[in-house]
């Protein structure tokens, strides 16, 4: 969100978001949350720190910017979102895990959710915004009186699997080929997102 306490920025400057935000994200993923400072953020980015203030409002809220666009989730979840609902689960964890296995991508965003996860305001500021753009958006597209028990189940999934397989690395887990790893999951996947789901439903006798 813009803050505009501090300010319209300078003419000449309304382009400076995008090139902050690439250097934000570089020096974040190559020197951590706190060793990256807007000064160096402004110096990558060729501009004056109080635009970082501007756009950004602080480094918290610089941050919570990179991670967004980092791991993309309202992305990688809008692509996913076209097609059968019952194999939803399928698509978006088969797109997630291409995202992270990819070599350039994986430990420039395993670093990212590292430093989010060692700063509770941050952690918040990212917890709200999965709740807002995914939670809901999920709720949203399944609807009907289970939405929230198969949305609940489905980022369940999808955030066990970020963090076993990427962040925390669970050897057995870690060490599986992707496609391997993705069969595994499959009774599960159309589990979460079968239309009897939730605590109300019961099988016919």
């Amino acid at each position: 969100m813009v803050n505009k306490r501090r300010g319209r920025p300078r003419a000449g400057e309304a382009d400076g978001r995008e090139r902050i935000l690439i250097a934000a994200q570089e020096l974040f993923a190559a020197r951590g949350y706190d060793r990256t400072t807007l000064r160096a953020v402004a110096a990558r980015a060729g501009c004056d720190p109080a635009l970082i203030a501007y756009h950004f409002g602080s480094k918290k809220g610089l941050f919570g910017q990179v991670m967004t666009l980092a791991l993309s989730p309202t992305a990688v979840l809008e692509r996913s979102l076209s097609g059968d609902p019952d194999t939803l689960v399928t698509r978006l964890l088969t797109l997630v895990t291409q995202a992270w296995e990819h070599p350039d991508a994986a430990i420039p965003l395993g670093r990212l959710v590292e430093a989010a996860m060692s700063d509770e305001e941050v952690l918040r500021s990212f917890r709200e915004y999965i709740d807002r753009e995914i939670m809901a958006r999920l709720v949203e597209f399944f609807g009907g009186p289970h939405a929230t028990e198969r949305a609940t189940a489905v980022l369940t999934l999808v955030i066990g699997t970020i963090f076993a397989r990427y962040v925390v690395r669970v050897p057995a887990i870690a060490q599986q080929p992707a496609d391997q790893y993705l069969a595994a999951l499959a009774p599960v996947s159309r589990a979460a997102t079968h239309s009897r789901v939730g605590p109300a439903a019961r099988r016919p006798r």
